[in-house]
């Protein structure tokens, strides 16, 4: 069984931003600090992104892409890393 693919409204342009000047992005309702972002490159490459983010009260990782059509990201799968 797959999972379900989720969009979150993060544009990789808002990751962006907010990894370089320290900013927070909206997420779930919930302001998160960038922590890291990989990506990696190449065709029918799962999770082809993954980005951290810290929530105040957890680290959340987020595994997934961003969209050719929206440039959001779109979410596969996450990780609580602690």
């Amino acid at each position: 069984m797959g999972e379900e693919i989720r969009g979150t409204g993060i544009t990789y342009e808002d990751v962006m931003d907010a990894a370089q000047r320290g900013r927070r992005i909206d997420f779930e309702g919930r302001k998160a600090r960038i922590v890291h972002l990989s990506q990696k490159s190449g065709r029918d490459t799962p999770h082809s992104a993954r980005i951290e983010l810290d929530l105040g009260e957890e680290y959340l990782t987020l595994l997934g892409y961003f969209s050719d059509f929206s440039g959001k990201f779109m979410e596969e799968a996450r990780e609580h890393p602690f």
